[in-house]
């Protein structure tokens, strides 16, 4: 739906919207330039992504570098008929990646087809925001008035350029905002929640104090008060409430959000003082593996960085870890997989560089891919993924499986399976398959050996390992593929059919499924088989039973008698080893807070793992 909003056409609506807001442009129509824009100047660089980069809700217009000089580009507005109203405030998020001097940001307003008059120019020396703009636009009382937003300059010399809510309106005297909720979408029992948030100023008088009120599940709100303040307007605040509230039991918490008695009055637009959010605490903690993406190339001289350290982590956590290189401009590529990527990517800065689950507001450079990792395996997903049914027809080459998930949570918002297929020890013998490499001779330092390799690796010297193939249904997966409301305890599962091409080795392919989340793009959970290697089968638990969980200082344990028990961290350490256990406890005391791997290996050698979480 359009999201141009003239004065005329709103007023069957509240009179305090209908008087106030004159053009609103969300760019979640699709389509680059939205209906009623038009764009000067390179408009292929500009495009619509499926991202929040400028601190908005996705999707987004995003402008992007080329190499010309001395050159503009314009987002140029509809016109509006400000007859009668001499001075508006324009205001709209953004995110710049900067790259060098020399670019320059702005806005200029003209009438009719006059020349444009710059009301707001700036040259980024580093990156900027993600921050709301505001702008106050005087003297703009005619009927053919309009705006534009700009980029001049050395083109080459920004990354990106993300903008996204443009505005213009008369702001109101007083009006607060609460612009987010941050809360974990799902927790363990027993876990205290901080309530934490951004409350923006939208009004013209500063905001001196307000209350932020909650409450979980329709009960009592816990109310805490800020005050000292003086955000003006577009200025934000952001506030952690001093009372969390626990998960006691498991299910869903529906936590109900307020900006309220501002300055010590009423706020005059209630529309915008409200957030719903749920957090789930989950019945177990799903096991759970860490999905990287890399954006790579042969072309890309410092991408041999992303080969080691891809080998790195794929060679140090084989059981947790599942990376994949996205090739960009080589006989790998996976058009539609390359094309997505930098939209996939936050704040895309070129190549190597990756994400970690699809997490976060920022890359990963792919030497901190460890790091990005440690954290995500904190992360509690609210479900499994399974590959179920598997089966191989080497005569036609089809493979057909099913992704299977038991749910931990209910879900409230729409997720989706996808599958990503990768290739190992892939060669070629054109030189397309060579490979760039900067670190020749060791004057960027080492890397994995590399700095002992030319410059220019002939392809007979290179194989490429991870290789992303082919996304199943697209690189934002499945639509459909699970139902819009899930329930705790519910198992659910979708069928892939997909047909190898001859050129692939089917020893060499590896078939990664994930579970996605819409609302966040996160991957909440991924899973792997290769070569029916970790085809799912039901395994016994051989009667062994840990508990409490999540525990304190105390874990139980039954039917364990006589076996060896190991106790391994998130990062696969050992933290603790019985041999011969004949107790009925095990003192955890010592050990800190977080999930682990209760390894019990019966007499029979056979073993069982369990995930247990520690919490105090």
């Amino acid at each position: 739906m359009k999201k141009i909003y003239f004065l005329a056409l709103l007023m069957s609506v509240s009179c305090w919207l209908s008087a106030q807001t004159f053009v609103f442009e969300d760019f979640s129509s699709g389509t680059m330039p939205p209906a009623g824009w038009a764009i000067d100047g390179y408009l292929s660089q500009w495009s619509n992504e499926a991202t929040n980069t400028a601190g908005g809700t996705a999707p987004e217009a995003m402008f992007s570098y080329i190499d010309v000089q001395n050159a503009t580009s314009r987002l140029i507005s509809p016109v509006v008929d400000l007859t009668g109203v001499p001075d508006v405030t324009l205001s709209f998020q953004h995110y710049y990646d900067f790259y060098d001097l020399g670019c320059f940001i702005g806005v200029a307003t003209r009438f009719g087809t006059g020349e444009w008059t710059s009301v707001w120019e700036e040259e980024p020396g580093d990156n900027i925001g993600p921050e709301n703009k505001v702008i106050e636009l005087t003297g703009v009382g005619q009927p053919d008035f309009q705006f534009c937003i700009y980029i001049t300059g050395n083109l080459y010399n920004v990354d990106y350029w993300y903008i996204d809510d443009i505005k213009i309106y008369i702001p109101l005297a007083l009006d607060a905002k609460l612009k987010s909720v941050s809360l974990p979408a799902y927790a363990a029992i027993g876990a205290q929640v901080d309530v934490k948030g951004i409350v923006s100023n939208e009004g013209s008088s500063p905001i001196t104090s307000f209350d932020i009120s909650y409450n979980v599940n329709g009960g009592a709100p816990q109310v805490y008060s800020v005050s000292g303040l003086n955000l003006a307007l577009g200025e934000t605040y952001s506030f952690i409430h001093d009372i969390p509230f626990t998960l006691n039991e498991a299910g869903s918490y529906e936590v109900i959000t307020n900006v309220e008695n501002v300055n010590g009055t009423t706020d005059m637009n209630p529309g915008n003082d409200t957030l719903n959010s749920y957090v789930g605490a989950v019945t177990f903690i799903p096991d759970k593996k860490v999905f990287a993406e890399e954006a790579t190339g042969t072309w890309c001289g410092w991408c041999v960085r992303g080969i080691c350290f891809m080998d790195y982590m794929a060679e140090t956590y084989p059981d947790t870890w599942i990376g994949v290189g996205v090739h960009n401009g080589d006989p790998m590529v996976v058009p539609a997989y390359d094309e997505a990527i930098q939209s996939i990517i936050p704040n895309f800065p070129g190549y190597p560089s990756g994400t970690i689950d699809r997490s976060g507001d920022n890359y990963y450079d792919p030497s901190e891919f460890e790091e990005g990792y440690l954290l995500r395996m904190e992360a509690i997903s609210p479900a499994t993924i399974d590959f179920v049914n598997y089966s191989w027809d080497a005569v036609n080459r089809i493979v057909s499986f099913d992704l299977q998930s038991e749910f931990v949570v209910d879900i409230h918002n729409e997720l989706r399976y996808a599958v990503v297929i990768s290739e190992d020890s892939l060669w070629g013998t054109s030189s397309g398959w060579n490979q760039s490499n900067y670190y020749s001779g060791g004057s960027n330092g080492p890397m994995c050996g590399f700095e002992n390799m030319p410059g220019t690796i002939p392809a007979a010297s290179m194989h490429y390992d991870h290789v992303a193939r082919e996304i199943l249904d697209s690189p934002y997966g499945t639509q459909g593929s699970l139902p819009s409301n899930i329930l705790a305890g519910e198992v659910h599962s979708y069928n892939y059919t997909y047909t190898i091409p001859g050129a692939w080795k089917y020893e060499n392919i590896h078939f990664i499924g994930l579970i996605i989340d819409m609302a966040t793009g996160e991957v909440l959970n991924a899973n792997e088989v290769s070569n029916y290697v970790g085809i799912k089968e039901e395994q016994p638990d051989q009667g062994i039973n840990l508990y409490p969980n999540p525990a304190k200082n105390t874990l139980n344990v039954n039917g364990a008698e006589g076996a060896d028990l190991n106790i391994f961290s998130l990062t696969g350490q050992l933290v603790l080893n019985i041999s011969g256990f004949n107790e009925q406890s095990i003192d955890i005391s010592e050990l800190e807070n977080g999930i682990y791997t209760v390894q019990v290996v019966l007499k029979d050698h056979s073993v069982v793992n369990k995930k247990i979480t520690i919490l105090r």
